[in-house]
């Protein structure tokens, strides 16, 4: 189980089965009976906040080369504080996407900052898999840095960060308007404070993450800023609340399948590769870019056309130079 929602959104009878499973997950983990990489995972997350078991010095490196300073909202105020995440930290190709956000941020003048070594990740997966202890550790103690801090609101390029802080976290106390990037994106672009330069001009089909989809209902944010960015916005055969999972959710992500088994990702792949002229696969959420990117090549795919985020495709939107060679 992927904890996507998928069969509770088509269950006739709204069978609400996913809590139970996070429950039986629960009653494993205290049996201390699972996955030794998922083990593994869960003790570098509770020595250094990270599940790339990094050193939390490390988790603001990737803004060495902005250009610009990125505040440090645990000093000084701002009025969005962005909360980075796991993978969008760590993951050298998810550094890229949060190198871009950050300059369409400075682009469009929006005070914001991050927590720097002072945030741990958020925890979402970690409950996902049944480690509730670990995860009302994590949730404590951010929501201790949280109100330490002086901010308007919480943005976030992470839906599973996303998904945590705006419907847990209120009852650690930390109760604060959170939306993720692509919505504040669409808001930059209607009030005219980002300005989009270059058409994009190319085929995307963009592909719902389940925690931003399905399980909170943002589906048209992410399309309207595509189609604002030029782009053609075509449909996968399964979108929306219908939308299949790539296949890294419920921890999965940290926990390889096994061999011969049929993979998420590789159907969701598959079902991009039909559709004529395809030139991009786009993705809002780390995880996804990380499960669909890794399927391209495992099923063969490489090449067909790019997996790329929501965020990359805005900031080459947002370049005077022309763009096709960068997305094609």
């Amino acid at each position: 189980c992927r904890q996507c929602g998928a069969c509770t959104e088509i269950c006739p009878v709204g069978v609400e089965h996913v809590p139970m499973i996070a429950e039986m997950r629960r009653h494993l983990v205290d049996a201390g009976e699972m996955d030794e990489l998922l083990q593994n995972t869960l003790q570098a997350i509770q020595k250094t906040g990270n599940s790339f078991n990094e050193s939390r010095r490390k988790r603001m490196r990737w803004t060495r080369d902005l250009g610009f300073e990125v505040k440090d909202a645990r000093t000084e105020p701002v009025d969005v504080l962005w909360f980075v995440g796991d993978y969008a930290s760590f993951d050298p190709r998810s550094q890229k996407t949060s190198q871009s956000f950050a300059r369409i941020l400075h682009a469009a003048g929006v005070d914001f900052g991050i927590l720097h070594e002072g945030e741990t990740t958020a925890g979402n997966d970690v409950r996902r898999v049944g480690e509730e202890g670990l995860f009302q550790f994590l949730a404590t103690g951010n929501a201790e840095t949280l109100a330490a801090a002086s901010f308007k609101s919480i943005v976030t390029t992470d839906p599973h960060s996303f998904n945590t802080l705006k419907n847990e976290y209120p009852e650690f106390g930390a109760d604060y308007p959170v939306e993720h990037a692509s919505t504040l994106i669409e808001r930059l672009i209607a009030e005219g404070k980002l300005k989009l330069t270059q058409k994009l001009g190319t085929k995307i089909a963009y592909h719902d993450p389940c925690h931003l989809g399905r399980l909170n209902k943002v589906f048209d944010a992410p399309r309207n800023v595509l189609a604002q960015a030029g782009a053609e916005v075509v449909e996968l055969e399964r979108n929306r609340d219908n939308s299949f999972c790539c296949g890294g959710g419920g921890g999965r992500v940290w926990i390889p399948d096994a061999a011969g088994q049929k993979r998420p990702g590789e159907s969701r792949v598959r079902e991009a590769a039909e559709i004529d002229g395809l030139d991009v696969l786009a993705v809002a959420c780390p995880k996804c870019m990380t499960m669909l990117e890794d399927a391209t090549k495992t099923a063969g795919l490489e090449g067909r056309y790019k997996v790329m985020d929501l965020i990359e495709l805005v900031a080459l939107a947002m370049t005077p130079e022309p763009v096709e060679e960068a997305v094609l």
